[in-house]
């Protein structure tokens, strides 16, 4: 690992003689593979202002999936953001609404959990990563070497799911971190898009430690169950649907794993 790289280590590194991993460039170079982040989509400057993404507005219709009404204050808190910020994100959401006791989400039956189409998730850069070992212990492994070096890691897709409503054996580990960790060294080996067993993703969302807290507060924890249901629909399989489906109506239903730690988390005062 490197801060910055050099003409001559990129040729040792292009030409499979050494890894080169440099955070601050966003470069990791493994067997002679260079893998760089996904460039960013072109933006016209007519419509600049539409291409910022209300990551605020979607953290807070996540938190709002509790069970009872959730106070201006109460959010804030928990996505530690102004209360104006909140109050800004809470009135332009079309999928909460106001009661005496706070903001909710839409009323059950038929609360669409699902994230909207125009959201794309979480967003950031991927690296991908092949083990041998099953998926869960894949995870559990990769997540414990980001530990050791104090690095923070949520657990999501399908071994989140397997959690917070458990239906299908994983078939892929989802991990998001703050930063570029090269695994070679807690052996899995660089792997493609096309052919991997674990992805490790540095978001763009900014509040995904903050709604994951409201989830669970162990030392590795879990993306807040909506972003699970977005990464479940990104994995292999035939069967990826229908896994997603089943954490969907876990959420709409009160009934996934965690609930109650998420309830008590985003209204600490409130009675359960």
């Amino acid at each position: 690992m490197a801060p910055r790289t050099t003409a001559y280590l990129l040729d040792l590194a292009h030409d499979g003689a050494v890894d080169v991993i440099a955070p601050g460039e966003e470069l990791l170079i493994a067997l002679g593979t260079r893998y760089d982040p996904p460039a960013p989509a072109p933006v016209s400057t007519a419509r600049a202002g539409r291409g910022r993404k209300p990551w605020i507005r979607w953290a807070a219709e996540r938190l709002l999936l509790a069970e009872q009404p959730v106070t201006q204050r109460e959010l804030a808190a928990a996505l530690e953001v102004t209360q104006q910020a909140v109050s800004l994100a809470v009135r332009q959401s079309r999928h909460v609404r106001r009661t005496p006791d706070g903001w909710i989400a839409d009323p059950r039956p038929g609360r669409d959990t699902r994230p909207d189409a125009r959201r794309a998730g979480p967003g950031g850069a991927s690296t991908y990563w092949y083990g041998l070992d099953p998926v869960i212990r894949q995870a559990t492994d990769a997540a414990r070497f980001c530990a050791e070096r104090g690095v923070a890691v949520l657990q999501s897709g399908d071994v989140a799911a397997d959690v917070y409503a458990p239906w299908r054996l994983p078939t892929t580990a989802v991990l998001y971190v703050p930063e570029f960790c090269d695994f070679t060294a807690a052996g899995f080996s660089p792997a493609t898009a096309g052919a991997h067993t674990l992805e490790v993703i540095v978001p763009a969302d900014p509040t995904l430690w903050r709604t994951a807290r409201a989830v669970s507060d162990a030392p590795v924890i879990l993306v807040d169950p909506v972003i699970a249901v977005h990464d479940v629909l990104r994995t292999p399989g035939p069967d990826a649907a229908e896994a997603a489906g089943q954490l969907r109506r876990a959420i709409e239903g009160g009934t996934y794993r965690g609930r109650d730690s998420h309830r008590r988390s985003v209204a600490p005062n409130r009675p359960i």
